[in-house]
């Protein structure tokens, strides 16, 4: 969310230097698929057109490597909406990575969602919502103490967080429509029956910062991986100490891209 795949390039060469081909999906309304930096954050009206985009590059994935196990990883906000995408769609990966993700109450979802919509229907669909940025990913910053930039919930990685802010790809504020589909898949991956419509036989991994306010430090990640092992049987957890929302950025990433590598390949082949 406001940011692009470009910021993961050194995990992209990691991951080639052990012999994976690395494929950067982004978003609508990120890096390159805004024709304009007024496109940033604009997002399409229906959640389930981003889905429908994932599937697209999924399908050209299939078709590009037929030869070859497809893993899918999706970060933060890809988490949720790669959550919603093998629940419902079924994709035919052989394995998934939930990374930087959250398990907030429905209660609070709904609620978002109500007042997002209630903000769409004065301002509409264009408006950039600032008090929708400040309940949420300012809140993130919020939580971290002696926080010396408005980012240092992303990571403890100074240099990381300064190249954030200095980069005009993740300088916007998300139109009502792409607040409105994060809420939505927050609100449906919750669930338990969405959570039950994962493919019980899919190897499953759930890596999170111990420090990264989305998973509550910890604790949202507790509550999702609980409901996940009631009904799957390959899940695996990593909790990656010492470490906030960006597990790839961190101070400690090399840590992290070796584990990463050596999960996949042993449970790539399902």
């Amino acid at each position: 969310m406001v940011e692009y795949v470009e910021r993961y390039e050194e995990f992209a060469l990691a991951m080639n230097n052990e012999g994976f081909t690395v494929i950067g999906h982004d978003h609508l309304g990120h890096g390159y698929t805004a024709q304009n930096p007024s496109q940033l954050g604009v997002f399409p009206e229906s959640p389930e057109e981003l889905i429908d985009d994932i599937e697209r590059v999924t399908s050209l994935i299939q078709e590009s490597y037929p030869e070859l196990p497809i893993v899918l990883l999706g970060h933060s906000m890809g988490s949720l909406m790669c959550r919603y995408y093998v629940a419902k769609r079924k994709p035919p990966i052989n394995a998934l990575i939930i990374m930087a993700t959250g398990q907030q109450p429905q209660f609070l979802t709904r609620f978002a969602l109500i007042l997002t919509e209630c903000i769409r229907l004065i301002k509409g669909n264009k408006h950039r919502s600032k008090i929708l940025t400040y309940l949420s990913t300012d809140s993130f910053n919020r939580s971290i103490k002696n926080s010396k930039t408005s980012v240092d919930w992303l990571s403890k990685n100074e240099e990381s967080n300064q190249a954030y802010l200095k980069d005009p790809f993740c300088q916007f504020i998300p139109t009502i429509p792409m607040y409105r589909s994060i809420f939505y898949f927050s609100n449906q991956v919750a669930s338990k029956q969405v959570i039950d419509e994962i493919p019980a036989q899919l190897p499953i991994l759930v890596i999170s910062g111990q420090e990264d306010p989305l998973g509550e430090n910890g604790k949202g990640i507790e509550r999702f991986v609980k409901l996940l092992k009631a009904s799957h049987s390959k899940v695996s957890v990593r909790v990656v100490e010492e470490a906030r929302h960006e597990i790839l950025n961190e101070i400690n990433r090399q840590d992290t891209y070796h584990f990463l590598a050596d999960w996949m390949t042993k449970n790539m082949d399902g």
